[in-house]
């Protein structure tokens, strides 16, 4: 039984997906227990009335219970920091913290599984993997941080395709078959306690068991620091691998036809040479699978091209990392362009940013809170040969492109930034954004 049956207070932390997903699993599982819901913020209405008789407690009332050793289990969702002060003392305490990504494995202990993890690139990575799959004729499944937590498929299937954050991968107790790495950038420092924590969070997906199989992206300096002697581990983007050479991708030294593949970007090929050295090793052939691309579902807010009057636009609402930023600039690096950049602040270094802007200057930069301000500032002193003007909202950003954009420009949302302060998240932000372009055009009304 993956939770002791001696546990008789279980709290489950967290009432999204992930949440929901364990209290059905502790309902069928374990309905001697005494169940409470843990959350930070109050829950609507409508949340309260799925819940029933079930225990909620919220804010300091939950903190206080978690320090107090209050419950024998809790099923933390993957939001919820590990490295919190009530955390802590609840696991001094004596107090067992799991999560959902954790039952499932143990719910499936025999299970053959591909976690794919990374900065950037970790959601297409899965979904080109499972589509490979299923397109050459397997029977996979894709669970985890894209959208469908892993207990709700609770039987696994031939093959499982978990897409994993560095929030799942922190806690993570047991190894994947098949470890996928696509990158390393400073992001999450405020959640993981520091960029180094954030580093070795995401790191420990390969290290939790030596047997375990390592694909991972040979042109990222700090994944070939941390692996250069692991044995069982496999490098694309290196000389005799899957790799991309301006532009193109090879395997070895040929060539290597890609022209099913729906995306766009340099970026997007690598993430194509880490599916196909997945397929590759499991026996299948790359050549068919790269075939089956054909009817690739392009994952939303992820370069999502649209056109109004004759203006490119793109929503590149994902980007929340300069590095995300610099891949979609160089995407379409032959179009005059206006930029929006910006959103919550984390610390993020623009310093190779700006000097690909000196390069290329945009027509206008459009600036978002919370940190504009701050980019503004560190863009004074150098400059640059382009307009620039602090934004109060995404509203008003695209309504000053639109003011001196012409026909055959790119109008491009990438921030380089989470969204959180003015959206819910990165969707919605993205949502937004095609909502206002679309606005703008001489059809909208």
């Amino acid at each position: 039984m993956p939770i002791s049956a001696q546990a008789k207070s279980i709290a489950i932390w967290g009432a999204g997906r992930e949440g929901a997903a364990a209290l059905d699993y502790v309902r069928s599982h374990r309905p001697d227990a005494r169940v409470t819901i843990l959350n930070d913020t109050p829950l609507s209405p409508s949340a309260l009335a799925t819940l029933g008789e079930t225990r909620v407690l919220v804010g300091a009332e939950a903190a206080a219970a978690l320090s107090a050793g209050a419950f024998d289990v809790v099923i933390k969702s993957p939001g919820v920091s590990p490295y919190r002060p009530e955390v802590e003392e609840a696991k001094r305490r004596g107090v067992d913290f799991t999560s959902v990504t954790n039952l499932w494995f143990e719910e499936n202990p025999n299970a053959k599984t591909i976690a794919v993890t990374g900065t950037k690139g970790k959601t297409t990575t899965s979904g080109l993997i499972h589509h490979m799959l299923r397109g050459a004729g397997l029977d996979a499944s894709l669970v985890g941080n894209g959208g469908v937590p892993a207990l709700t498929q609770k039987t696994a299937h031939a093959l499982t395709v978990l897409e994993l954050s560095s929030y799942q991968t922190a806690d993570l107790k047991h190894a994947p078959t098949i470890a996928v790495i696509t990158s390393l950038y400073p992001e999450h420092a405020p959640w993981h306690g520091g960029v180094e924590r954030y580093f070795s969070d995401k790191l420990r997906l390969a290290q939790l068991d030596e047997k375990t199989l390592l694909v991972a992206n040979g042109a990222d300096a700090r994944l070939r620091a941390a692996f250069a002697s692991r044995p069982d581990t496999l490098w694309y983007n290196a000389d005799d691998g899957f790799r991309v050479e301006a532009g193109e991708l090879f395997k070895g030294a040929a060539p290597f036809s890609h022209e099913h593949f729906p995306l766009k970007g340099a970026h997007n090929l690598s993430n194509l040479a880490a599916a196909l050295t997945v397929v590759a090793h499991l026996g299948l052939d790359p050549a068919a699978c790269e075939r089956t691309l054909g009817d690739f579902a392009i994952p939303p807010h992820r370069l999502t091209e649209f056109t109004v009057d004759g203006v490119l636009c793109v929503d590149d609402s994902i980007s929340t990392i300069p590095e995300a930023t610099l891949a979609a600039l160089n995407t379409f690096a032959e179009r005059r362009f206006c930029l929006i950049l910006g959103g919550e602040d984390r610390g993020q270094n623009y310093a190779e940013l700006f000097a690909y802007l000196k390069t290329r200057p945009p027509r206008f930069l459009a600036l978002l809170p919370a940190n504009g301000e701050r980019i503004f500032r560190e863009l004074a002193p150098l400059a640059l040969p382009f307009e620039r003007q602090l934004m109060e909202n995404l509203d008003a950003a695209v309504d000053a492109c639109f003011q001196r954009l012409e026909p055959g420009d790119l109008l491009l949302l990438s921030p380089a930034a989470p969204s959180y302060g003015q959206f819910v998240n990165f969707e919605e932000r993205g949502r937004r954004f095609e909502a206002l372009c679309r606005a703008k055009g001489k059809d909208a009304a």
